[in-house]
């Protein structure tokens, strides 16, 4: 314990420092510039080399670390292992809020009142309209108007992450998105990706619909570049993927930011909206809807919800706040036209 005494007291320090300066996101921003973005680009690259998820690699050696610890408690006692659980604890903990929780209060929180339901149908069908629009072009290009962006994962890796970095929506650049190894689990706990901020990934389950591959991807890369709010990274994949030449790419934003729409309108408004949609992009949305549980089924959904609070400050309604940011741009960008643009 002497030989791991400076390392635990200096991640301790660590700590205590985060905890202490992340309320203030002038405070978080310097300390991510300082110690977090380089500490996050390194992982990603380090962690980038291996081609499957480190994070999942080390949930399925569990039970051996299990074993190992059992061994070590009985040949040097209880006391080892405390001292050991203890220093690996706080080395976990520190880089956890260094990782996740400071970055994600380094920009001031945005107002989360959504626009009037009216301002919400308006861009709903300008959503569908774009959608429409995407799906005639993925029709001349593939003759069929499906909307797989690629052949594979690391194809559709190498894409999302061009796209992202070129918007510079993000403190960092991404560098890879891999595909899981429990492909059938995350579907049946609601996930269609993860980020994990311990090992800088960010993982997609490569057998969700097609459409919603690129738009999962890019919100996951976001995490993984720095943006650890749930809606402002689903706003920079958004942004990102709707302003790419690739018909493919523009679609999977524009029927995300529609996904996450629909449920602001009235009944009424969200069957004019699904009216107005081309029978593929209708389809999409009803295999989407039919294919996930509903929100908060699944025991990983309470404990994501636990650390989405834990990042930003107690409350989990930072997925809602994409459609709100969303709109608002579409709002700020049509206030002083005669039509929509056709792109932000």
């Amino acid at each position: 314990m002497k030989n791991r005494a400076p390392l635990f007291f200096f991640c301790a320090a660590v700590a205590v420092l985060t905890a202490g300066v992340s309320p203030s996101p002038r405070a978080a921003d310097a300390l991510c510039r300082v110690l977090s973005d380089p500490l996050r680009r390194l992982l990603a690259f380090v962690t980038g080399i291996i081609p499957f998820p480190l994070f999942e690699a080390a949930v399925l050696s569990l039970p051996l670390l299990l074993l190992l610890a059992v061994l070590l408690v009985r040949r040097r006692g209880l006391s080892a292992l405390s001292s050991r659980a203890v220093a690996f604890s706080g080395v976990v903990f520190s880089l956890y809020l260094l990782l996740s929780v400071v970055p994600a209060r380094r920009f001031p929180p945005a107002d989360p009142s959504p626009p009037s339901a009216e301002d919400f149908a308006s861009f709903a069908l300008w959503l569908a309209e774009r959608a429409n629009d995407d799906q005639a072009a993925l029709q001349k290009t593939d003759g069929e108007g499906t909307p797989p962006a690629r052949e594979s994962v690391s194809e559709l890796s190498a894409a999302v992450c061009e796209t992202l970095a070129a918007s510079r929506l993000c403190p960092t650049v991404p560098l890879r998105v891999k595909r899981t190894l429990f492909s059938g689990l995350l579907r049946r706990l609601g996930l269609l990706g993860y980020h994990a901020a311990l090992t800088g990934e960010a993982v997609i389950d490569p057998s969700a619909p097609a459409y919603t591959l690129p738009f999962t991807a890019a919100h996951e890369a976001a995490h993984q570049a720095g943006l650890l709010s749930e809606g402002e990274a689903s706003y920079a994949a958004y942004l990102a993927l709707i302003n790419s030449p690739d018909p493919a790419l523009r679609y999977a934003g524009t029927m995300g930011a529609l996904d996450a729409v629909l449920p602001h309108l009235p009944r009424a408004a969200q069957n004019v909206t699904v009216a107005a949609l081309a029978p593929c992009a209708r389809e999409d949305l009803s295999l989407f809807d039919g294919l996930l549980p509903p929100a908060g089924s699944g025991a990983v959904d309470g404990g994501n919800a636990a650390a989405v609070r834990l990042r930003e400050g107690g409350s989990s309604a930072s997925y809602d706040l994409f459609p709100v940011l969303a709109c608002r741009r579409y709002l700020s960008l049509t206030r002083d036209a005669a039509t929509p643009p056709a792109i932000y």
